[in-house]
């Protein structure tokens, strides 16, 4: 009895068709068509920014597509734009949560071009950005104001001054960082904050020879922190 055996035809195919399938199992697939781009400022009501904090949901922008049981989350920075250009290209409920008395929701269509829309808001503390920052010897001092809003008082108050760019109330001290934090007694003055050794070297060290100063106040009724925007002061 003869040994069958296999045309060579087909036994090219058949290794041209593996070599294929193997191939395509290797290729890492990295682009979903996720192309809906939603972008924008939060601002109070004389068009000014909200900050926000990076670091932390405090304030948010939420994102709830159609048929989606959870909302994608858009943390506002620290100038008070928020961004995401990698949404699922469809019909989007969109509204904001934190420290401020903000709008309804909103309908937005991703299926086209970059989105562009803006949030305004009532934070329940506008704090002023940071004025006459000065250092004379290892003692800084700026400016600061806090206007309450309609049924909120201010509670706690802090001046933070860090080697961190985007400071927030929970950055404190690292093996790479530095932060200083002081109390404030009222809702406007100037500040006087010392700058240690530590700070100063990593300062230096870490943070490209610059301090980034910040105030932030919490209301009575909340447990969210209100943030000025951040400025900026070389450091020593």
């Amino acid at each position: 009895m003869k040994a069958r055996t296999l045309k060579p035809i087909p036994m090219l195919v058949l290794a041209v068709t593996c070599m294929v399938a193997f191939s395509g199992c290797s290729e890492q697939v990295t682009d979903f068509g996720f192309d809906g781009q939603l972008r924008g400022m939060v601002v109070d009501q004389n068009g000014n920014p909200v900050s926000g904090d990076i670091a932390n949901t405090a304030l948010t922008v939420f994102a709830l597509g159609d048929g989606e049981q959870l909302p994608t989350e858009i943390r506002v920075q620290a100038d008070g734009s928020y961004a995401n250009l990698h949404l699922y290209p469809q019909a989007y409920t969109v509204w904001i949560e934190g420290p401020v008395v903000a709008p309804g929701e909103q309908r937005l269509d991703l299926t086209g071009d970059l989105v562009e829309h803006n949030i305004t808001v009532t934070p329940f503390l506008t704090i002023s950005q940071p004025g006459n920052a000065t250092i004379s010897g290892d003692q800084l001092s700026v400016g600061y104001e806090i206007t309450e809003s309609a049924g909120h008082v201010a509670e706690e108050r802090v001046v933070l001054v860090s080697t961190v760019a985007k400071v927030g109330v929970n950055t404190g001290n690292g093996p790479r960082w530095q932060t200083r934090e002081l109390t404030l007694d009222s809702n406007s003055g100037t500040a006087t904050v010392t700058l240690d050794s530590d700070l100063l070297d990593m300062a230096q060290e870490r943070g490209g020879g610059n301090l980034h100063i910040r105030v932030a106040a919490r209301s009575d009724k909340a447990s969210a922190w209100n943030l000025s925007i951040p400025v900026t002061i070389s450091a020593p």
